[in-house]
């Protein structure tokens, strides 16, 4: 036999492959993008039956124990449960017989570990929230004047210079530099996230800058105005589909939230696979009096989406909603144009990586995602409402948000 057959099996405890043939650098990325499929359908746990595998070389040993390494980083498991006299021959020469093959603790019931408190089922997914802290509320910050935007009227005097810190999150337009001038090419959408900043500079390149805080160095930026809030977060939201095919739009998933919070003022932070985004971004920095957003020159000075971008890859947002009068209106928009909820989200944009189900830890994945990959896109998501060729919202798959109540607003004055 010379093709990898793979065969699945579904147990009360997970799932169970059984493979034959040859498991090469030829056929490994098969079993790879196998085992990726279940993960992104929720599947977490998984034993695999090598009797059938005659061969196995350095590149399958790779696969699998890449493969055990994911899994065990999200609370699943992966393990051989019973396998070929020349894959344990193999194995057992490379010192990897004990760690692939170490029976999992398997939970009671998968299902009921992932359950929390409170739940909704709505839209076609199912919604689990539980609580952080009691005590969790923030204080909402808005610096700036958003309406300078429009004529590119910032100027030095509009700029200020903001560092990063630990449970710091703010979105808004700036660059990655110590000043005004330094930055007066490069100011675009930027989000700030725990101790690392990650921005779209508006000089036509289309490459994200990002920002890692790390010994005495501080991630920190030129900003010309933002939202900024602390993460001392009340709730956690998980969400996923009830059916694969299922989507959810941002302002239903903002509305859910609402709902089962309670919350009128709120900041969140969204951990999610994309089901495409719609967003714009700026390709000029709004300052010099240009001329930006008139037509013809706005096709060329902002990126629009032109279709829903980037599926199935992990966002990493930073969100301020309102369905009250109270908040600042200038920085925020209807989510929809018959939507009571207001808001201001920016996304930035991972290759995707399995999450956990349980015991995520947000600080964690943040430092995680801006150490071992880099941002492929920065966005400020929009509602595409254009009669007949409108792209209409963003959609998401699955995730978590990370939820605090706002108690107070403050305005931060500027020139």
């Amino acid at each position: 036999m010379t093709n990898l057959q793979i065969e699945k099996k579904e147990t009360s405890s997970g799932i169970v492959l059984k493979c034959s043939g040859r498991l090469d650098a030829n056929r490994s990325g098969h079993l790879n993008d196998y085992i990726d499929r279940l993960v992104r359908e929720g599947q977490y746990f998984i034993t695999l039956n090598l009797n059938g595998i005659e061969y196995l070389s350095s590149a399958g040993i790779r696969s699998l124990v890449t493969q055990y390494k994911n899994l065990k980083a999200v609370n699943g498991f992966f393990h051989i449960q019973t396998m070929s006299e020349n894959v344990s021959q193999v194995l057992d020469m490379v010192g990897m017989m004990e760690m692939l093959t170490q029976v999992p603790k398997i939970p009671a019931s998968v299902e009921e570990e992932n359950v929390l408190p409170t739940q909704l089922n709505d839209y076609g997914f199912r919604f689990q929230i539980s609580e952080l802290s009691p005590e969790g509320k923030t204080t909402a910050y808005f610096y700036g004047k958003p309406e300078l935007m429009l004529n590119s009227e910032f100027e030095p005097g509009n700029a200020r210079t903001v560092k990063s810190a630990k449970n710091h999150f703010a979105l808004g337009v700036g660059a990655i530099g110590d000043s005004f001038s330094e930055c007066q090419g490069l100011f675009g959408e930027y989000l700030m996230l725990d101790k690392n900043v990650a921005c779209l500079p508006a000089d036509g390149s289309k490459k994200p800058d990002y920002m890692v805080s790390s010994g005495q160095l501080v991630a920190s930026l030129t900003e010309l105005y933002g939202i900024h809030f602390e993460g001392n977060f009340s709730h956690l939201m998980r969400f996923d589909q009830e059916n694969l095919q299922n989507t959810i739009g941002l302002s239903d998933l903002v509305k859910t939230i609402c709902k089962l919070t309670n919350y009128k003022q709120l900041g969140v932070i969204f951990l999610a696979e994309s089901g495409g985004l719609i967003g714009t971004s700026l390709n000029v920095p709004p300052v010099g009096g240009k001329d930006i957003f008139s037509f013809p020159e706005i096709k060329n000075n902002v990126n629009f989406t032109t279709e829903p971008a980037h599926a199935k890859k992990l966002t990493l947002s930073v969100g301020c909603f309102s369905d009250s009068t109270k908040t600042e209106s200038k920085f925020l928009r209807p989510l929809k144009p018959d939507s009571s909820v207001w808001g201001h989200i920016h996304s930035a944009v991972f290759p995707y990586i399995a999450l956990k189900k349980t015991e995520i830890n947000l600080d964690e994945t943040i430092n995680y995602l801006f150490n071992n990959s880099e941002p492929t896109d920065v966005l400020h998501l929009i509602n595409d409402s254009r009669e007949i060729t409108g792209l209409g919202e963003s959609q998401f798959v699955q995730g978590f948000c990370w939820i605090v109540p706002f108690e107070s607003n403050e305005i931060i004055s500027t020139r």
